[in-house]
């Protein structure tokens, strides 16, 4: 592998690698077995874990435990041998880019810079140089916008790239003056609080370098970003909707986000989780009824704070209505005391989407569906099944229903 000088990122190998100006040649073995990791991770922290974990982070500079991933496997880096850095800097005149190679104490080389030079989308330019000399001048048809350098040896072998970057022509700077302090007296348990505000005032902002130019592709560009929440609708990725106060309005408001509830449920192929502590009897008709592959496994999650005595035996009859079907089962259970939940959440299998009100709501007021991202959303699941399978959080609403008719 071959990573761009200074290259950076706290995600993948790059993350765990020695930066350089060179950039550097990486070769790795990964321990796909995962012997090691099996080793010394567990769930419970041990004082391997703890050992591990401080060494690395004395000698490596990050936490491995954190970095499982990379545990147990060998990763053998090695500098650029042709140089120790490549400069690059814009020429306006003549158009084109200045770089200047700080060579190796074995002198200097032949190489070949193929320059990449991206406008918006679209390629404008690419075109391989034979690079002679250590310093030079290299002419280009328009200055470079978003440009990728990368450089080869003689044998046409890649040895290192720049990532894409481009040249900075302006430095905007915006000053803020503190102008006072705001003094609040709160009421506290241990009496009076006095919490101190600080307030700033903005000054104009001063501008070094050339004034910022129209720029076509990102005029295009930004013109089709406004327009993305378009696509993110049609993903069911982010859904807003504004509410109404008219209620032909506000019943055609209700009516999609009814049906976009319903598409998002249908992504559900095994396990589907709706989870909102208001989810009643007609909830489950609008929603989990709608559920088209038959063979998903659906369960509910409402709270006890917000379903009533008479509701909870309503859901019963319902539930032991659509379970007599050959359909898989629903399965209703409602959080113990104090709801802990408080946005809702629909997971269906690895995905999971929040909604800011209950499903009965939508419409009414102002609310968002998004969904969460993928690295987030094991998190949540976890908490999830934790809340419903857990009888310390929540009970069947088959016992809540039967308790409360003894009540």
């Amino acid at each position: 592998m071959v990573f761009a000088p200074n290259f950076y990122t706290d995600k993948g190998v790059a993350s765990v690698l020695p930066k350089r100006k060179s950039g550097i040649f990486a070769w790795c073995q990964i321990d796909s077995e995962r012997e090691t990791e099996k080793r010394f991770i567990s769930s419970s922290v041990s004082k391997e874990m703890l050992a591990i974990q401080q060494l690395t982070m004395d000698w490596l500079g990050f936490d491995i435990i954190q970095k499982n991933e990379h545990l147990g496997n060998i990763y053998l880096s090695a500098p650029n041998p042709y140089f120790r850095e490549i400069d690059i800097s814009l020429s306006t005149n003549p158009t084109g880019i200045f770089y200047k190679i700080l060579e190796r104490e074995n002198g200097f080389e032949p190489l070949k810079f193929r320059i990449i030079d991206t406008h918006g989308d679209a390629i404008a330019f690419d075109k391989t140089f034979e690079i002679e000399k250590s310093i030079d001048i290299i002419k280009l048809p328009h200055e470079p916008h978003l440009f990728e350098l990368r450089v080869y040896d003689q044998s046409d072998d890649l040895i290192t790239v720049k990532e894409p970057a481009t040249f900075v022509k302006t430095w905007q700077f915006n000053l803020s003056v503190k102008q006072a302090d705001l003094h609040v007296k709160v009421a506290a348990e241990k009496g009076a609080k006095d919490i101190i505000i600080e307030k700033f005032s903005s000054e104009n902002s001063s501008v070094i370098g050339k004034p910022k130019e129209f720029n076509s592709e990102y005029y295009f560009r930004n013109a089709d970003n406004k327009r993305q929440y378009i696509d993110l609708e049609q993903r069911k990725d982010f859904i807003f909707f504004p509410g109404a106060k008219d209620e032909k309005e506000k019943s055609k408001l209700k009516e999609k986000a009814k049906m976009d509830v319903r598409d998002i449920l249908n992504h559900a192929k095994d396990t589907c989780y709706i989870c909102d502590p208001y989810f009643g009897s007609l909830d489950i008709i609008e929603y989990a009824f709608h559920i088209q592959d038959s063979g998903v496994k659906i369960n509910i999650l409402n709270s006890k704070e917000y379903i009533s005595k008479e509701e909870a035996r309503e859901i019963v009859t319902i539930i032991k209505s659509y379970n007599s079907t050959p359909f898989s089962k629903i399965e209703v259970r409602t959080l113990r005391g104090d709801s802990i939940l408080h946005d809702r959440f629909i997971v269906t299998d690895k995905n999971v989407w929040f909604i800011g009100s209950s499903f009965n709501e939508f419409g009414n007021r102002a609310t968002c569906i998004a969904r969460v991202p993928e690295s987030s959303d094991v998190i949540i699941i976890k908490e999830i099944e934790k809340w419903y399978k857990q009888e310390e959080y929540s009970q069947s609403i088959f016992a809540y229903a039967e308790e409360n008719e003894n009540g």
